[in-house]
């Protein structure tokens, strides 16, 4: 190999303090990567790691740096719908509106009808077949297609659109019952294959519960985990929130479509989580919103994560529907130990009951277990201890 050659290879890679530098994060934030295999070094020695660029590109790529601040909103350029996938994806929910919203009523019908019909097709061209094969007015066909079409004109171009059994469609959602047959998804869609923990709870949370979302956020953050929850007040906004100030990636999983904003004072934080983390629906932007939507999106949210923390609830919260997805989905459950020390709940007994649910009074012990169930390596544990000095080491011992 001549000298030049050998000049652009060594140009091309990166000691583990330049390689932090270039990536711009901390030397610390850099070790927790590779630990939790999200930046693998080119070579590993006594005296430090080498890093190839194109793996640090690739991680650019794959997580964008959160920015404290909104960038100015660029011009609205509509998703082009003349496409075979959107016709398809328009035709399922023109239909399923006449099935009540309903994925299971859905899906069969739609399945038959495409062994019969190419729906692929623009509506139009084959509204008098759906016609016939369904024994539904073509007036009123005509009329739901309308409203769908619509509704998709309001997705942005950068918009995305998954069908289950794509490449891109999470894994771990598409193994469970309730995996919906496409997602919407606004921003960085390859968070979807990073390890995802959900942080959930109550929307009347104490001031004692949102702190304790923010600590198990960050720190959740701070071993290579995207931290996912559903945007709605309370635990959930502190989790996300949490993510975001501490410049780390995370996901939101709505109740409504990508196109709307609930509750409304979250609009904001919606709109700075789907440009530099991730926002998902299983709600098509046609859709009007409906109160059973809301579990429905917590069955996804369980789907696409490897454990859910109920970080505050009582006996009526949604995060409970969310534990019960997670436990029949074989996900791991956190409780902790101050629910079950409260005398005015009883829900947290009747959960540590179940197989899969586990209680921590220390975020040490939630990491415990999640090395235990292999989702983050023991290394990870020992980084997490070293945090932070002063009040950051009592707040990662103390979580009662």
């Amino acid at each position: 190999m001549d000298r030049k050659k050998i000049e652009q290879v060594v140009n091309d890679l990166f000691f583990s303090k330049e390689a932090a530098e270039y990536l711009g994060i901390s030397s610390q934030r850099l070790n927790q990567l590779v630990h939790g295999g999200q930046v693998k070094p080119i070579k590993k020695t006594p005296a430090g790691s080498l890093f190839l660029r194109q793996d640090l590109d690739e991680r650019k790529r794959n997580l964008k740096t959160i920015a404290p601040e909104l960038a100015k909103d660029n011009q609205h350029q509509k998703m082009d719908l003349n496409t075979p996938f959107l016709y398809e994806v328009m035709n399922y929910y023109t239909i399923q509106s006449f099935y009540n919203y309903s994925d299971k009523k859905t899906e069969p019908v739609f399945k038959e009808l495409s062994e019969i019909i190419d729906m692929q097709q623009e509506f139009m061209q084959i509204v008098q077949k759906l016609s016939e094969a369904l024994s539904i007015d073509k007036s009123k066909l005509q009329k739901a297609y309308k409203k769908v079409e619509k509704g998709f004109q309001s997705l942005n171009k950068e918009d995305m659109i998954i069908k289950k059994g794509m490449n891109d469609y999470p894994k771990l959602l598409a193994l469970t019952k309730e995996a919906p047959p496409y997602l919407f998804l606004r921003g960085n869609i390859h968070l979807l294959k990073e390890k995802i923990v959900s942080v959930v709870g109550s929307r009347g949370a104490s001031e004692d519960g949102l702190k304790k979302a923010n600590r198990l956020a960050r720190h959740l953050g701070n071993a290579g985990i995207v931290v996912a929850s559903g945007l709605a007040r309370g635990i959930d906004t502190a989790a996300h929130k949490a993510a975001i100030e501490n410049q780390f990636p995370t996901i939101a999983v709505l109740g409504t479509p990508i196109t709307r904003a609930y509750p409304k004072e979250n609009e904001k934080l919606q709109q700075v989580i789907s440009r530099y983390g991730l926002v998902v629906s299983q709600f098509p932007p046609s859709s009007q919103v409906q109160r059973w939507f809301f579990p429905m999106r917590n069955a996804v949210m369980s789907g696409i994560s490897l454990a859910t923390a109920i970080v505050e609830a009582g006996e009526t919260s949604g995060a409970l529907k969310q534990a019960d997805y997670a436990l029949k989905q074989k996900r791991l459950v956190f409780i902790p130990q101050s629910a079950l020390d409260n005398e005015n709940i009883t829900w947290p007994k009747k959960y540590i009951e179940r197989e899969g649910a586990a209680k921590f009074t220390k975020i040490e012990d939630l990491f415990a277990a999640l090395e235990k169930a292999k989702i983050i390596p023991v290394a990870e544990k020992e980084q997490m201890s070293l945090l932070d000095e002063g009040m950051e080491k009592v707040y990662v011992r103390q979580f009662k």
